[in-house]
């Protein structure tokens, strides 16, 4: 047990101090591929964190909190964008990078000379809204896109949709831009969802299936947004929102437990039992 507390604390020590370099570092160098280049070894520490822990359900979380929004994070803030701009301190850093927490407006960073108290750090910070309400989407682009994990919607609609909008609005139009954005986003987020399976069931060789699931679901959308069009122009009556609600999570439940729930049933372990030879040490 002492052991175990011990590795855990140095663990967590490590995830610390590389934050702190990130954004001490940051802070110095100019903005853009410079301040990518100059984190990597902290991208390469998120990469590798989940793996100092054996518990599948422990590694499933941090790959997701850590090892995927984190590293998005700090991507954004690599480019002065997205919530770590907000952080006028460390703590604020920290808080922000790794936990689903935003820094609440009309607050100011607490000066040296302020006693700071749990309730009084607290106060600055309110959570990230993570659904809204899911249950209640008429359609697939209401779902993904406002009402389910509004925290990876967000980090992904500012890294991957925004960006590859605007780099091809100009060559391929507004309309064509968006849906290929789209698909391009849903395509990351499979990739990013493939790898927390990854770390799950213990570096099981991926099938892809988590993948596939989130393209189905980019091409359901844009198939979506076409027949909506299509409605709009032809004058067809709009389909009731009770059936469109009911089709909806019908869809998305049966493609879930298809592509997701099954891949994770046959390959999920609850031990690894092992810690690869990439980490920077060992135990």
């Amino acid at each position: 047990m002492e052991d175990e507390t011990k590795n855990l604390s140095s663990h967590i020590a490590l995830l610390l101090s590389s934050l702190g370099y990130s954004y001490v570092l940051a802070t110095y160098m100019k903005k853009g591929l410079t301040r990518v280049f100059f984190l990597l070894p902290t991208f390469y520490l998120l990469t590798i964190f989940p793996w100092y822990f054996t518990s599948s359900l422990l590694r499933g979380v941090l790959s997701f909190f850590i090892t995927w929004i984190t590293s998005f994070k700090l991507l954004l803030f690599c480019f002065n964008k997205g919530p770590l701009t907000a952080c006028k301190n460390y703590l604020d850093f920290v808080a922000i990078a790794i936990f689903p927490l935003k820094i609440r407006e009309n607050t100011h960073p607490h000066s040296a000379s302020t006693v700071k108290t749990l309730s009084s750090i607290m106060a600055r910070y309110e959570l990230v809204t993570l659904f809204n309400k899911p249950y209640l989407a008429t359609s697939l682009q209401g779902f993904w896109g406002r009402r389910w994990n509004r925290l990876s919607s967000n980090i992904l609609r500012q890294t991957i949709y925004e960006p590859t909008q605007n780099v091809l609005v100009g060559f391929v139009g507004v309309g064509k831009a968006r849906m290929l954005a789209m698909i391009t986003t849903l395509v990351i987020s499979g990739i990013m969802h493939e790898l927390m399976f990854y770390y799950i069931s213990c570096g099981t060789r991926p099938t892809w299936e988590v993948t596939w699931f989130f393209v189905l679901q980019g091409i359901s959308m844009v198939f979506e947004g076409a027949l909506k069009y299509l409605a709009r122009v032809k004058g067809w009556t709009p389909v009731h929102p009770t059936v469109s609600n009911v089709l909806t999570l019908a869809f998305v439940s049966f493609t879930f437990s298809w592509f997701l729930v099954l891949p994770v049933w046959r390959s999920g372990r609850n031990e690894c039992g092992f810690r690869p030879k990439i980490l920077p040490f060992r135990e």
